[in-house]
């Protein structure tokens, strides 16, 4: 068995969804599939009982969850160490939601580096989702993420939010002077994965189908300059591109986007960890 086999088993196991596990941890439902196939051949056990749409674990499963999870903190638990060198005193691994990172942890993590030269930095990068899978089995010391968490193991505290733009190409002159908000739904939209259930909901009428679909939202950018698509994005991801005029946001007439929130999460008590402080003082 390898890593990459018990991360997707321990995903799985959480999400009890094999198309969940695959958008979580960027890979192809079939590899899911694939993996999981082959960790119970080599175990010579059923892991997961497959029913309509989602999956449980067995008791060789349940039995086997608590190894899998020792076996992949060990591991990185061990990278860290191995990482360590003379040249830092301490080492700090963030995870973080893909839009947070390009438009704020960035540029905090630029300050960290020039304030602590000392300590090294990880950072790991992917859907919320995956952020508190990493952080409940203590692969990550601090999670940035679009939503909250709430446990009594884990302190969760709000950070700032990003208002939402419906965006175009600059040469799109089409609803320049503005939108009604029932209008966006019959626009060509790239979608971004940008919007929360609700305002999906509210604005899609249910499970509608996009011809492009995004799993990172920035992918999107490139296909919006220079083309007729629009896409609902946060406006300080492409505040660049809208004061360069490459693209154009259209006001959205009669109702506003919910914008996108930010929180950081991190274990109890682990602010009293040297590393983990400096960062929190940075960011609070």
């Amino acid at each position: 068995m390898n890593t990459e086999q018990l991360k997707t088993f321990l995903t799985l196991a959480e999400s009890k969804n094999f198309s969940r596990t695959a958008e979580n941890l960027i890979v192809s439902q079939s590899a899911v599939s694939k993996r999981i196939l082959e960790l119970e051949r080599e175990l010579n056990q059923k892991l997961f009982v497959r029913g309509h749409g989602n999956v449980c674990l067995t008791s060789a499963g349940k039995s086997f969850l608590e190894y899998a999870e020792q076996i992949v903190n060990m591991e990185e638990k061990a990278l860290v160490q191995i990482k360590k060198t003379a040249n830092y005193s301490d080492y700090l691994i963030l995870g973080s939601a893909h839009a947070y990172y390009d438009m704020h942890l960035c540029r905090h993590i630029c300050e960290f580096a020039h304030l602590y030269p000392d300590i090294s930095v990880r950072v790991k990068v992917g859907h919320t989702k995956l952020m508190f899978n990493e952080l409940k089995r203590a692969l990550i010391d601090i999670a940035f993420t679009h939503h909250p968490l709430y446990s009594p193991d884990y302190t969760c505290r709000f950070l700032c939010e990003d208002d939402i733009a419906l965006v175009t190409d600059w040469k799109n002159k089409e609803y320049a002077e503005g939108i009604c908000y029932s209008q966006i739904k019959n626009l060509p939209i790239l979608d971004t994965n940008f919007l929360y259930e609700p305002t999906r909901r509210s604005l899609f009428m249910g499970q509608r189908q996009f011809q492009l679909e995004f799993d990172v939202a920035s992918c999107a950018v490139p296909l919006l300059i220079g083309g007729s698509w629009y896409a609902l994005l946060a406006k300080k991801q492409v505040a660049s591109e809208l004061s360069s005029e490459l693209l154009r946001e259209i006001p959205i007439c009669d109702k506003s986007i919910p914008p996108v929130q930010h929180y950081l999460t991190y274990r109890k008590n682990a602010e009293n960890f040297s590393v983990v402080s400096k960062m929190l003082s940075l960011l609070l």
